[in-house]
């Protein structure tokens, strides 16, 4: 699988014929993206996952578009950068919030789960406070979004299959795939880590 930032770039030279004609400002994106995920997550709780996994897809792409749309349009600003990871916060804890009550995992697991994307997330964007730079080769964000598209699917398969035996065909699996979460979440951590020291050095 090619890494994040090679997708990136794909998707890059793919919409931005796209983003140059786009009528919306790359705010207004900002907000339709995050009003996506507020949806996908009261789908995910609701246990709809196959239509939830139609809404993360699309709202992870709108993510994705209205930094493609300020570049192409040369409408990129402060206020626009500080929105946009603000919005990724807000999306993180919602999408990762219905995906946890929507299968019921406990507490224990739900709290650390929450804690380790957020401070996956945070120091990622302490990085680029500190030395202006945005890296996209540790996990991060990208890789949750693709996770939160990857379970539901797998909840989905799980519930048609298993009727009978459904909490420990579903629900189990649910926090095993909720922990694996975390691990993915403090594996980013350390290489976020690992980078600034080395920008550090340099």
């Amino acid at each position: 699988m090619a890494p994040m930032n090679v997708w990136r770039g794909r998707m890059d030279r793919w919409l931005s014929p796209l983003a140059r004609r786009c009528p919306l400002s790359p705010n207004a994106i900002t907000l339709l993206a995050l009003a996506l995920s507020v949806v996908a997550a009261w789908l995910l709780w609701e246990r709809r996952f196959l239509i939830a996994i139609v809404a993360i897809a699309v709202a992870g792409t709108a993510d994705a578009f209205d930094g493609i749309v300020a570049r192409v349009q040369g409408k990129a600003s402060a206020f626009g950068d500080f929105l946009d990871h603000f919005a990724d916060r807000v999306s993180d804890v919602v999408l990762i919030t219905g995906w946890l009550l929507g299968n019921g995992v406990r507490r224990e697991i739900a709290l650390a789960v929450v804690i380790a994307v957020l401070l996956n997330g945070y120091v990622g964007t302490q990085i680029e406070a500190t030395w202006r730079e945005r890296t996209y080769d540790t996990v991060g964000r990208g890789e949750f979004v693709l996770a939160l598209i990857v379970y539901p699917l797998i909840s989905h398969i799980l519930v048609a299959s298993y009727q009978d035996d459904f909490y420990w065909h579903d629900y189990l699996v649910a926090e095993w795939m909720s922990l694996l979460l975390v691990v993915f979440a403090l594996l980013g951590i350390a290489q976020r880590i690992a980078r600034a020291r080395k920008l550090a050095r340099s």
